[in-house]
């Protein structure tokens, strides 16, 4: 669930909002007295999630006897593409579960409501990070909200105390800032051979904006991460990839095995979930006995790799306020905790981070600390990666112009001198 989302492929707005217009979501059943609402997910009807989902509904409509809701369920693959030609065909569920690229190119279409405009109140329910994941503004689109936020993922960094004082590093004091962080691949490239600090190399949004650059200019109107502290940024991670504190399988923006590094004892550290402490326990016993845990790396002390799902409503709903409570009510502290624990999440409602599922934890062991560590990003973080920043808007144009970087082929302010042409370039399409 926790995966990069692409973009969706929403082609000629007004032919979709025309077509929209013309048909609408949500239906009124036999009589016209029990009003249908649609709601539809994301690969979560299964065995895992179904009672849950099934449990919510009954709960609902027994308190709503004049709403009837619709669970609807898409698989992973092509789910982007089945939002836009649900809403090109006039066809998109009053509730819809998506990650902010996806709304962003349904709110850009006027598909979906804007729910600060429409329920002001709202934005009280939720913490500040989770609210400002769901804002979104500029190039045509009316600033507010666009999807309740729901469950969020994020970790802490996994360190290898074994290779950190093999290396001379003090395995009691990891690194938590930048400075820190380049200035122990440093330590690490002087005392040790075949052994990498990690595979962070500039290649997210939360890498440069935790230094200090602005991402984007505040009313989303150009992209801005070429300022003085995004090339400076960038620079560091050059000079740590010259010095070999960085892989080189890195650069390859397709390469997902730093997992399989970290537990072959290849990488001193890796981001990771709060649950990936399990995951080492299980399935390298060794590795886990030597782990120990802190902070994502960053200078201002707020995690900014925070990732919010989000309920949008659709702007052509016949029933807008039963929608909107009905996605309020699966977004409540309570039922988000709920979700959470079986999911492996973290809700995003206020007051969620603060039940007492999360309060008796043993912080004598590792998955402790993570999960400790974790509910402080959760409730203090953001997501620092713009909605419109997507694979094909400018994200993948991105990695290449950094890994060129990294090899020399162009300087840290030409590499994203480049990227911030070609995403600004792409912001009014």
């Amino acid at each position: 669930m926790n995966t990069v989302k692409k973009i969706v492929a929403v082609a000629g707005a007004a032919a979709m909002l025309a077509s929209v217009a013309a048909c609408g979501s949500g239906s009124d059943t036999a009589g016209g007295d029990t009003k249908e609402i649609s709601f539809q997910t994301w690969n979560l009807k299964n065995e895992k999630y179904t009672p849950y989902f099934e449990g919510l509904i009954k709960e609902y409509e027994k308190d709503h006897p004049d709403v009837k809701i619709k669970w609807m369920d898409q698989p992973s693959d092509g789910y982007e593409d089945k939002l836009s030609t649900q809403a090109a065909s006039g066809e998109l569920p009053d509730i819809v579960d998506g990650g902010a690229s996806i709304l962003y190119s349904l709110a850009k279409a006027g598909a979906l409501l804007n729910l600060s405009k429409e329920v002001p109140d709202a934005e009280g329910d939720y913490y500040e990070g989770a609210w400002g994941g769901a804002t979104m503004t500029g190039n045509g689109i009316e600033e507010g909200a666009y999807g309740f936020p729901w469950y969020v993922n994020d970790g802490p960094t996994y360190w290898n105390k074994s290779l950190m004082q093999q290396c001379g590093l003090d395995p009691n004091h990891v690194p938590t800032t930048w400075d820190e962080w380049f200035a122990a691949g440093k330590t690490i490239t002087q005392n040790c051979d075949g052994i990498y600090l990690g595979t962070t190399m500039g290649y997210n949004a939360e890498d440069l904006v935790t230094a200090g650059a602005t991402f984007m200019n505040k009313d989303h109107s150009k992209y801005t991460f070429n300022d003085e502290a995004g090339v400076e940024q960038l620079e560091k991670f050059v000079e740590s990839y010259k010095e070999g504190a960085i892989p080189p399988e890195a650069l390859d923006a397709s390469w997902s095995q730093a997992g399989d590094l970290f537990q072959r004892g290849n990488l001193v550290a890796m981001a990771g979930s709060a649950y990936s402490a399990a995951g080492f326990k299980q399935n390298a016993p060794e590795l886990y006995k030597n782990l120990t845990v802190g902070p994502r790396i960053t200078n201002d002390g707020r995690s900014a790799s925070v990732s919010y799902e989000l309920l949008g409503i659709s702007s052509q709903s016949k029933h807008p306020d039963e929608a909107i409570d009905f996605a309020r009510f699966v977004t409540n502290a309570k039922n988000q905790v709920e979700f959470a624990k079986q999911a492996s999440v973290f809700p995003s409602a206020k007051g969620g981070l603060e039940d007492a599922y999360y309060q008796d934890i043993d912080d004598s062991t590792l998955e402790g600390q993570a999960l400790k560590i974790t509910l402080e990003q959760v409730k203090t973080g953001y997501s620092s990666r713009p909605a419109e920043f997507t694979d094909a808007n400018g994200y993948k144009y991105f990695q290449q112009q950094i890994a060129l970087a990294m090899q020399g082929k162009q300087t840290a302010k030409e590499a994203l001198d480049k990227t911030v042409q070609f995403a600004n370039e792409r912001l009014s399409k």
